[in-house]
């Protein structure tokens, strides 16, 4: 039995139907009052006949936190999936991040290794990598700084993975993904699906800044291939980054804008108007209580030129990428069609 967390996110939710695709049981944990209507809609993506798919999934409800009740779910299960997450960029949230994200980690390496649970993989980030010198590209082995630049998420991230790799020193075998900036459909008002609506809508400015690009479905992929029982000798106990191109924010944008037939953005937002930007969006968040769209971390990142090493994976187990200008093509195709825009 494969175990699921993070099963109504955008990685959780390919994940779940990949998994479902090819037959495989699965008991996906979600919270009493999580939306799984959006995991359907984005089975309903890609089949037909997802209503068949589904009936593979198990909903059980349950936090990471409650251990007790970890431990009886996980009771008989042979694989984990951890793609559960509180991710968000407003440093109000960094106590949320750092309980939920590195306590249900350890929570859930925990009861692997004391249930014995054979294989277990963990949805890490490039943000646990840390920030390179720009113009150096990150691989697995680059090392964490303990700097004033890293993200509440990013730090979270990182103390989650260190819990993963403590368990592997008492006896855990797993695997670690550190994806870069994830594309797919999902909630378009959220995450990176947010930026096929915001270019839609049209956005005005760009930035100078470039990052790594991943699609979802090449991230479910190399999960699921990573979790081969055929390769898990040679692959187990590693951490993998999953980056298919590292692309400037202002290319990426005009990809996007072409696909989707609309203007691209044609001013540029430099260091000064990014620090004003995200202040007026902190003012208008502690006003009206609503996230704020900029906070200084986005804005600091937006410039910034960070470049990943996403080959160790092609080497392994001979993965290959789907290209980002593909990925663009095919998720505009969806936002479109969800939208009855064409």
């Amino acid at each position: 039995m494969i175990f699921v967390t993070g099963g109504t996110g955008m990685v959780g939710a390919h994940l779940l139907y990949d998994l479902a695709s090819r037959g495989d049981k699965i008991l996906a944990l979600k919270r009493p009052d999580s939306n799984i209507h959006r995991t359907e809609k984005i089975f309903a993506c890609y089949s037909s006949e997802y209503q068949a798919l589904l009936k593979n999934i198990v909903w059980v409800d349950g936090d990471i936190l409650d251990k007790d009740r970890m431990r009886e779910l996980l009771t008989g299960v042979d694989q984990i999936y951890h793609a559960a997450a509180v991710i968000s960029f407003d440093s109000s949230d960094r106590e949320a991040m750092m309980h939920t994200n590195c306590q249900g980690t350890a929570n859930l390496v925990d009861l692997a290794l004391s249930l014995k649970i054979p294989r277990f993989c963990h949805v890490s980030s490039i943000a646990a990598i840390g920030s390179p010198p720009e113009g150096i590209e990150a691989g697995e082995e680059h090392p964490w700084r303990n700097t004033q630049d890293h993200s509440a998420y990013a730090e979270s991230k990182y103390l989650s993975e260190m819990e993963v790799w403590r368990a592997i020193l008492e006896g855990l075998n797993a695997v670690i993904v550190n994806p870069s900036v994830i594309i797919g459909p999902g909630n378009w008002k959220s995450g990176s699906p947010a930026l096929f609506s915001t270019i839609w809508k049209g956005l005005k400015f760009y930035t100078n800044g470039v990052t790594g690009f991943v699609d979802v479905r090449d991230v479910t992929s190399a999960m699921i291939q990573l979790m081969d029982g055929k390769k898990w000798d040679a692959v187990k106990n590693q951490r993998y980054i999953l980056n298919s191109e590292n692309v400037a924010y202002r290319d990426f944008f005009d990809q996007v804008a072409g696909s989707l037939q609309v203007k691209s953005p044609k001013y540029l937002a430099g260091t000064m108007l990014l620090k004003l930007a995200w202040r007026i969006s902190a003012l208008k968040s502690f006003l009206t209580g609503i996230s704020p769209a900029l906070t200084r971390d986005t804005a600091r990142s937006a410039n910034r030129m960070s470049y990943f090493d996403g080959s160790k994976i092609c080497r392994t187990i001979a993965f290959e990428y789907t290209p980002v200008k593909v990925s663009i093509h095919n998720i505009s195709a969806l936002f479109l069609k969800d939208f009855g825009l064409r």
